[in-house]
């Protein structure tokens, strides 16, 4: 199940023209997303408070934005790495990274939903005792 249904990604962004079975498979694809990165740190989403699943709804939501807006953006070479154009005899190329456009859970993403800091681990190393 979607953590944002196609309404509310819509109402967050109405200008985007994406067909309504094509919507629902990224919001699914981002749903699912979101669940690999909360399963491994044992959140529990099934049941989530009104709170969290407004992070959850709001993140689901960007990430499918993010990947919407990188193949329907008016210029073409909006996340290029390398851009080259000349007007005469018309040439226009663009590079984008690895992975550009496809639905992925960003660390910014993370931080919305409050998973964003990292593991910090204190090891002391084992000291002998001589006597």
């Amino acid at each position: 199940m979607a953590f944002a249904t196609i309404d509310e990604y819509k109402a967050l962004y109405p200008m985007d023209e994406v067909d309504d079975d094509v919507l629902s498979a990224m919001l699914d694809e981002a749903s699912d997303a979101i669940e690999g990165e909360l399963d491994p740190r044992g959140i529990d989403y099934d049941d989530p408070s009104e709170k969290f699943a407004g992070k959850l709804r709001r993140v689901c939501c960007i990430i499918v934005h993010r990947s919407v807006s990188a193949v329907t953006a008016p210029g073409f070479m909006l996340g290029a790495t390398q851009a080259t154009q000349t007007a005469g005899p018309y040439t226009l190329n663009a590079s984008y990274p690895s992975g550009f456009g496809t639905i992925r859970v960003l660390p910014s993403d993370r931080e919305k939903l409050g998973i964003g800091q990292g593991t910090y681990v204190f090891a002391e190393p084992y000291c002998g005792v001589s006597g």
